[in-house]
């Protein structure tokens, strides 16, 4: 089956784009990855392969609200991970700014029926038949932090957010990006400190046929591998059995000259909790091995 995925890097994200890559057509080969490249590093590096590219300097060259964009106010959330450096702060929301914007620049130019925004650093592991089944009926589809509820960073994660390009769809893509494009929108100070991500908490409140997707699959990632439980093949969430679909891989910080890697260390974990999560990230620092090993 056909799902259209999209995600944005730079050069120091390579090995993590190739890997999420193989792990999309491992488990449906019918995907397909667009990339919005942050550099021509990235883009002369993965341009020939399977995953469709495409420049930044194209997409700002077309759109002055884009362009302008770059020097926005950065939220507090940029400033607190900069440490208050203003121009990193500025670039990094830009970036953040680009998730909203590059979805909907495919719907707006590639005539997709839908797209799945897919944060870079997640890794999937089962058959996609659950994330298709579970947005079929839905214009636009959100997942959960899974961890206990944050003010700043929102209910929703913004590492998986899909769209399906009708009139719901297309009006939901449209408004957040605009947010993110326009910080002086009216919901800035109630949603805008977290960069793109808390935004997704008013989808639900101002758009039709917004569902959440995560129900019947499960997914983990270092903000929340405490509040799941752990059999030998599922993860147990809410009560519930569930496979794990994907682990979104924030912070992970590999070693290939050592064999070693750091799970997440900014959230609290250099080694991993548990078994199954060990299987989970062995696999994964060995996909980003054999992608670095093919630079």
């Amino acid at each position: 089956m056909m799902i259209d995925f999209c995600t944005l890097a730079d050069i120091n994200f390579r090995d993590r784009i190739v890997a999420l890559k193989e792990s999309l057509y491992k488990h449906n080969p019918g995907s397909v990855l667009h990339l919005l490249c942050l550099d021509d590093e990235i883009y002369n590096s993965l341009n020939n392969t399977d995953i469709k590219c495409y420049k930044i300097s194209k997409l700002m060259n077309s759109d002055r609200l884009l362009r302008r964009c770059r020097n926005n106010k950065p939220s507090r959330e940029a400033l607190l991970n900069t440490n208050n450096e203003i121009e990193k702060a500025k670039y990094l929301q830009f970036i953040w700014s680009l998730s909203a914007y590059f979805t909907w620049w495919c719907l707006e130019n590639l005539d997709l029926p839908e797209i799945t925004f897919v944060d870079g650093d997640i890794y999937f592991y089962s058959n996609l038949e659950p994330l298709r089944s579970a947005t079929l009926d839905a214009s636009v589809g959100i997942v959960e932090h899974r961890c206990p509820y944050n003010p700043v960073n929102g209910k929703y994660n913004v590492g998986i957010v899909y769209f399906k390009n009708d009139l719901d769809g297309y009006k939901c893509s449209t408004w957040w990006k605009n947010c993110m494009l326009l910080p002086d929108n009216e919901f800035y100070e109630t949603h805008g400190m977290c960069g793109d991500q808390k935004y997704l908490e008013l989808f639900g409140e101002l758009f039709d046929n917004v569902k959440v997707i995560d129900k019947d699959f499960g997914h983990l990632a270092p903000w929340n591998f405490v509040y799941h439980s752990y059999n030998e093949e599922q993860i147990v969430w809410q009560g519930n059995n569930q496979t794990v679909l994907y682990c979104h891989f924030s912070n992970f910080e590999p070693n290939f000259e050592t064999g070693t890697y750091s799970v997440a260390r900014r959230h609290g974990f250099v080694d991993p909790p548990n078994h199954f999560i060990k299987r989970m990230t062995d696999k994964y620092y060995n996909s980003l091995r054999e992608a670095n090993e093919k630079t």
